[in-house]
């Protein structure tokens, strides 16, 4: 007879949050990167309080307990209580009784996702070699760096993506950190978050730069207009500023945000935290876009089937024309096409 629910064990649950923390996310934000269901049925995004149950270690439905492991990259039947004998063969009582439990396998499924929010794992990732090879050559050179680019022109996946290769791009060894700025209450929680990432006890002003000393890091800010909040003070833009100055400071800043520093922290009476080179993100070209869609509808985590889905040409001209050139905006008009084809 099925489980009806799934809970995770003590080891189990630890290794859920320490995934959640390395890769910089709320809760929240696991709950709106959980993909769920089937075909037809394929949704992202699911009940926070779903996600509250699996932290705190309550019984979840098992279709969600496996769908929260695989967004964090883990395991489920790792992180499972010993005692639940879930098999993956077993029915699952929900309203799609034709899923099973087993780690979501999204490769017959629509290749065109995530439709929102940041890109952090780098099977999904595509293209903006340019732009990667520019940031770290200045980084490397001495300089912070902020992208500048509209909402849904992939800011943050980029950070994730120079997040993830800073290790092997860099030329002074650095600790990279994330930090979304939309999840931060205040400086004080600011504070609290970076010295927990960069594993020293909470420090700020001088005691916080001598705790760097010896641990410089690659701090990349999300989000950066929330800087503006009453929450953050200019002491606190100041110090990040300060904090970078140098041939080898304790801090490199890589900043996205949707306007120049310049005009988001104009004149003297809001200190920008800023000091650097600008990269500009741009939509991208019909190249792109192209080789986009072919190289999802050619991944090598597609699942082989008989009739592969190939979009027409008209099909491919009009999905550039309709998206601008806004990835995100292709994602989403790609994966309706597809599921009209799957459908």
């Amino acid at each position: 007879m099925a489980e009806r629910s799934i809970a995770a064990s003590d080891a189990g649950i630890e290794k859920a949050k320490t995934a959640l923390t390395d890769k910089g996310w709320s809760r929240q934000n696991l709950a709106d990167r959980v993909v769920m269901g089937e075909d037809k049925s394929l949704k992202e995004g699911i009940d926070i309080q779903t996600v509250h149950k699996f932290f705190t270690q309550k019984g979840v439905m098992p279709q969600y307990f496996v769908a929260i492991c695989n967004t964090l990259g883990l395991d489920w039947q790792e992180i499972k209580k010993l005692n639940t004998t879930t098999s993956p063969q077993t029915s699952l009582p929900n309203d799609n009784p034709t899923a099973e439990v087993e780690q979501p396998n999204i490769n017959h499924n629509n290749p065109f996702i995530p439709q929102h929010g940041k890109i952090d794992d780098p099977n999904f990732f595509f293209g903006r070699e340019r732009e990667i090879r520019r940031v770290f050559e200045t980084l490397n050179s001495g300089s912070n760096v902020a992208v500048i680019g509209e909402s849904a022109i992939g800011k943050s996946s980029l950070l994730q993506a120079i997040y993830r290769e800073a290790p092997n791009q860099l030329r002074y060894a650095r600790q990279p950190i994330y930090i979304d700025l939309q999840i931060v209450c205040d400086e004080d929680d600011f504070y609290g978050d970076l010295c927990h990432k960069a594993g020293i006890e909470k420090a700020k002003g001088g005691n916080l730069s001598r705790a760097l000393e010896s641990n410089p890091l690659l701090l990349l800010l999300d989000e950066v207009e929330n800087m503006k909040w009453d929450g953050f003070t200019n002491p606190t833009r100041s110090l990040l500023r300060g904090l970078t100055e140098g041939s080898n400071p304790p801090l490199r800043l890589v900043i996205a945000a949707r306007t120049s520093l310049d005009i988001l922290f104009p004149g003297t009476n809001m200190t920008s935290p800023f000091k650097g080179h600008e990269e500009t993100l741009k939509q991208w070209d019909e190249k792109t876009s192209r080789e986009f869609i072919a190289s999802r509808l050619q991944a090598s985590w597609l699942t082989p089937v008989a009739g592969p889905v190939n979009f027409t040409e008209a099909e491919i001209a009009e999905l550039i024309a309709e998206s601008g050139g806004y990835p995100q905006k292709l994602m989403q008009l790609c994966n309706q096409t597809y599921a009209r084809y799957i459908n």
